[in-house]
């Protein structure tokens, strides 16, 4: 019986010695993650001791290492927009942050009553509008690493082109916003304001322009309501991320798209406008895609006639 005693007790000493040494490897691995403080070394840990005494801690930490990676000023709209696309649980300040910046007004341009989109384009773009009677148009864009267009060049029907300089404001808590833009000496400045969320509801011109937001329970664009300075309004409404009405001047229009396998994303083939039921004019569009979802070539026509063709060229 004695023996029997000694041996349980030496086999409980080995296990607590056997479980003390895990401890030990465990601490030693989670100091090691709290120094590096990123997120392959939260996840490596947390691969190693899934269930361990630190997990839930360390689980903590590495979300909050995934928001700082991509809720910062450095952040860049590719690093972003690959989180987007991959993960499969956003981080709601992730989603935020994203939200906030790709709302800002200086994602796509309006020539000939069109939106004319840039999906997600960072650096310089060179585009030339041809029109139907064979007179051609040059712009220049020019992007920031967040996307955000900080200048454009668009020249008119009659030859002059039109150089507007933006400027932006940052903050950790809601990210980009447009601040400012400077065109022939004349400044507007804009002010965002924000929801009890931090999202973006309204941008504010001081030229008396303005931009209001309206988001879903989760937390996405459904409607955008733009006030010119002359207080004309443009109403646009949104499914799943892509206009699908719009409502100006009297006048509604809807909006029609077609998926493109390669690319996962959706491209505008036609804006009808309607009277009641009845389709009274049928714009359509004819693209090129490149390998990053991008057109290098859009033909628009109207009912049926030729309108332009514009066609672009990207360098980063």
């Amino acid at each position: 019986m004695i023996k029997r005693f000694i041996l349980l007790a030496i086999i409980a000493v080995a296990s607590i010695g056997t479980l003390s040494a895990q401890n030990n490897d465990e601490r030693t691995a989670y100091d090691e993650a709290m120094n590096s403080g990123t997120v392959e070394a939260w996840n490596t840990f947390l691969n190693e001791f899934p269930q361990g005494h630190f997990a839930e801690q360390a689980r903590k930490l590495r979300d909050a290492a995934i928001v700082n990676t991509y809720c910062n000023e450095q952040v860049t709209l590719d690093d972003l927009t690959a989180y987007m696309d991959t993960a499969h649980v956003f981080e709601p300040r992730i989603k935020l942050f994203y939200s906030n910046l790709v709302n800002n007004p200086t994602h796509s341009y309006r020539i000939e009553h069109l939106d004319v989109g840039f999906n997600g384009c960072t650096g310089r773009v060179d585009e030339q509008v041809t029109m139907a009677d064979g007179s051609k148009r040059n712009n220049i864009f020019i992007f920031n690493k967040q996307g955000l267009l900080t200048q454009s060049s668009i020249q008119g029907s009659k030859g002059v082109k039109t150089v507007i300089d933006y400027a932006y404001s940052y903050d950790n808590l809601h990210g980009f916003s447009l601040k400012q833009s400077k065109r022939k000496g004349k400044t507007i400045n804009f002010a965002p304001i924000y929801d009890e969320n931090d999202r973006r509801v309204t941008i504010k011109g001081d030229n008396g322009s303005r931009q209001d937001y309206t988001f879903n329970e989760k937390g996405q664009l459904t409607k955008l309501v733009i006030t010119q300075a002359k207080n004309d309004k443009r109403t646009l409404l949104y499914k799943d991320g892509y206009v699908i009405r719009e409502e100006v001047g009297g006048k509604v229009f809807r909006y029609h798209y077609d998926f493109d396998t390669a690319t996962g994303k959706k491209f505008l083939i036609a804006i009808k406008e309607l009277k009641g039921n009845d389709v009274v004019h049928e714009r359509t569009f004819d693209y090129d895609i490149d390998t990053h979802g991008r057109y290098t070539r859009v033909a628009i026509a109207l009912d049926g006639k030729k309108q332009m063709t514009i066609t672009r060229s990207y360098s980063f």
